[in-house]
């Protein structure tokens, strides 16, 4: 009655982690912003830091904000070269001080031991956020006709092959084929979602090749792109 006295001795504990970034692909530059909840509010000095597991180089994220709550806030900007087909943390110990401190109000330090990756309370059991900053390329010009000479109005079909999937949006691919005097164009008006595309060349008076070969690959206006906007 005549003193309010606190006994506190138990340290707060990260209960999981998340993200209020919505499920979906990003690419180089763009933000995701990570939470990691404690078991009770926690004050924060200096600049914690979370590890990501990104591919062949992990990405360190820098505390953003959070202290006095139980709610921290980590921002990841994804750089050049990182990937992930669902994103977390890079283990158990990926949360560390530097330097800093975690504490609650009686200033008990955190325990920073976050779920095994993957298992339920991590960032990849909790949201599904993928990082892609590989851009498609071209694997293949080939064709579907069969070997043989073809004269003036016969269809030869041409395909483009894609590393992965693309999505043609607001123009045209152009193919260019190396046809003798006047190189022939095989026009694509439509990819959607596809790793490859197919298009007809027909032989047009004057046309000579002793094999016929590409000559030229580009887009007229738009852009040719994957899921998660990589050109």
């Amino acid at each position: 009655n005549n003193e309010a006295l606190v006994v506190d001795t138990t340290a707060p504990t990260v209960t999981g982690v998340d993200s209020t970034t919505a499920a979906g692909t990003y690419i180089e530059g763009q933000s995701i912003s990570i939470q990691v909840t404690f078991s009770e509010t926690v004050n924060v000095t200096g600049t914690p830091q979370l590890t990501l597991e990104t591919g062949a180089s992990d990405a360190v994220v820098d505390y953003a904000s959070g202290s006095g709550s139980s709610v921290l806030t980590f921002t990841y900007t994804v750089g050049a070269g990182e990937t992930s087909s669902d994103l977390d943390y890079a283990s158990t110990g990926a949360l560390a001080l530097n330097s800093g401190t975690i504490k609650d109000v009686g200033g008990n330090n955190a325990t920073l031991t976050l779920a095994d990756p993957g298992a339920a309370g991590s960032l990849a059991a909790n949201e599904a956020l993928v990082v892609d900053t590989t851009a498609p390329t071209i694997t293949s010009v080939t064709s579907t006709t069969n070997d043989a000479t073809y004269n003036e109005g016969d269809e030869i079909n041409i395909t483009v092959t894609f590393s992965e999937a693309v999505t043609l949006a607001g123009g045209n691919l152009v193919v260019t084929l190396e046809t003798g005097g006047v190189d022939r164009t095989v026009t694509f008006e439509t990819i959607t979602s596809a790793s490859t595309a197919s298009g007809t060349y027909t032989v047009q008076a004057g046309d000579t090749s002793s094999d016929l070969t590409v000559s030229g690959i580009a887009l007229s206006a738009g852009s040719l792109s994957d899921a998660g906007g990589n050109a």
